[in-house]
């Protein structure tokens, strides 16, 4: 797949960042996405991210894309800022008409980090005051792709996560002690003393809700949903997905999800890109399809 790199993104805020699709560029107008909402994994660099957006801009060339960036400050940031943080890309959402069923929306996830940005937004949402113009029982084609996740929450593997992107040996280790040390006073506050969950395990059990509408547009059961992950994932073992993954299947949500035998953690893409787009532009046909029975 060629990528091109002059392309605009402009900033929602410091988290968050969109491309606009060029008004002669439609694509297949009547069935492709109109918008693509990506949550990256935790601590991504834009150029990183931008390996995903680019193939995205040149197999859906009419579609909105929006992305969120995951940052380490998520797991000890309030509400409040939360909210904050996230309302450009609320905002527009709205003037795009998400709420409303205007869009063709396909959602996407890298890593547990990515998705508990997505349970994060999704609570925050749920707690906004709907008009009754953006209650809507009309659910348009949308589909939910989770890459690399959920899974690896041994306290081992979330540190070599918060880890991975620092390239210094010597400040890797004290970033390494420095994680083990909060994980331990964060489950010893919180999981002890205020018997709070664990982040991961409000994602995990929202993700696994057959009732919940986890997105406005998102049909529980109904949404197509594809989970794309590795045997040779160092961080996210793929045992915890495929569990995950038959939980999902039992409640009868519509899940479906590739495998792959080498590709580290979110560079599935990079290893298997025929595979990894097909697979997407797969469930996306797929979502059409069942929007339209």
């Amino acid at each position: 797949m060629a990528i091109t790199t002059k392309t605009t993104y402009t900033a929602l805020g410091q988290h968050a960042f969109v491309y606009h699709a060029a008004a002669e560029s439609t694509g297949d107008s009547d069935v492709d996405p109109t918008l693509i909402l990506i949550f990256g994994w935790m601590a991504a660099q834009r150029a990183h991210l931008l390996k995903y957006t680019e193939p995205y801009r040149l197999l859906y060339p009419g579609a909105t894309i929006i992305v969120v960036r995951s940052h380490l400050s998520f797991y000890t940031t309030s509400w409040s800022n939360l909210a904050a943080r996230f309302k450009p890309v609320i905002d527009l959402l709205e003037a795009l008409g998400c709420f409303e069923g205007r869009q063709r929306i396909l959602t996407h996830t890298f890593s547990n980090g990515g998705s508990t940005h997505l349970q994060a937004f999704s609570h925050l949402l749920a707690s906004r005051q709907l008009t009754s113009k953006q209650i809507t029982t009309r659910v348009p084609p949308n589909a939910f792709v989770i890459d690399s996740s959920p899974g690896g929450f041994t306290f081992a593997l979330m540190v070599r996560a918060m880890v991975s992107p620092i390239k210094s040996a010597a400040l890797r280790f004290v970033a390494r002690v420095l994680s083990y040390t909060s994980l331990l006073l964060g489950r010893l506050i919180n999981g002890v003393i205020l018997r709070r969950p664990h982040p991961f395990q409000i994602m995990v059990k929202t993700l696994q809700n057959p009732r919940l509408r986890l997105l406005p547009w998102m049909d529980p059961a109904k949404t197509p949903r594809l989970y794309l992950y590795s045997m040779a994932d160092a961080m996210v073992p793929w045992q915890d997905v495929d569990a995950h993954y038959a939980v999902c299947e039992r409640a009868g949500m519509d899940v479906r999800r590739v495998k792959f035998a080498a590709s580290p953690h979110v560079a599935h893409a990079r290893v298997y890109p025929e595979e990894y787009w097909g697979a997407v532009k797969s469930v996306w046909e797929h979502a059409c399809t069942a929007a339209d029975t």
